[in-house]
């Protein structure tokens, strides 16, 4: 999620925006980290929103982060759902597996807007489950281009992010616009994990629904790297 939201940042910087950031690796104001350590908190989702500089908010929320301390915000223009995760860690919360982890997990697409998007995991059931709930329209996004989810989802004119031969597609219905070689990537060497590749899918659904320009997306992830 951390790394979704860096570069959904990064994104959001390039197109001009003054943005606020809250990860598991700290707290960023316009790029430059003012916090070290964990801040995926109410207190400091609450910081970047009191923060009259900020032209775009990115936050990470976990179901820790939810159970303990709810959401900073009452809506939002976009909610991204990676996966869903066990329910490890959270028997104090009385949430013993997956189905209860996806009660909470869909709070962020409960509080998407009417005109907002909702980015999905199309590989993750659970995630896929939560389309029904959004108010807004919702954009898949996933490794294989042909599993039944992404295909009956375009079927419908429904907007989806893969990859196909190698490159990352961006497709509306039955359109598909090449956005980039999945070899320029840099987060994406040879040899990365199947998730890092979900996580660039992810953050260009993401730009994709706050409106960035394809031009502006294939910059920011041909240019972004994690430290």
């Amino acid at each position: 999620k951390t790394t979704v939201a860096r570069l959904v940042a990064r994104l959001l910087h390039l197109s001009g925006k003054y943005v606020g950031l809250t990860c598991a690796d700290g707290l960023y104001l316009d790029q430059r980290q003012v916090e070290k350590g964990d801040r995926v908190s109410w207190a400091s989702a609450h910081k970047i929103l009191l923060n009259r500089s900020v032209d775009a908010a990115v936050f990470v929320n976990s179901a820790r982060s939810i159970l303990s301390e709810g959401v900073a915000y009452d809506r939002c223009q976009v909610g991204v759902v990676t996966n869903i995760i066990g329910a490890e860690g959270l028997d104090k919360f009385y949430v013993h597996d997956p189905e209860q982890v996806y009660n909470v997990m869909r709070t962020q697409v409960d509080i998407v807007l009417p005109d907002g998007v909702a980015v999905l995991n199309a590989h993750d059931p659970l995630v896929l489950k939560m389309a029904e709930l959004c108010d807004g329209s919702v954009i898949l996004f996933g490794l294989d281009p042909e599993i039944a989810a992404i295909t009956a989802h375009r079927d419908q004119g429904g907007r989806a992010v893969f990859i196909r031969y190698g490159r990352l597609v961006m497709a509306t219905g039955r359109d598909e616009v090449t956005l980039v070689e999945v070899a320029s990537i840099p987060l994406l060497n040879t040899g990365t994990p199947s998730f890092q590749v979900e996580n660039v899918l992810a953050a260009v659904g993401a730009a994709w629904a706050l409106g960035l320009s394809q031009e502006l997306i294939r910059t920011g992830i041909e240019t972004f790297k994690v430290d």
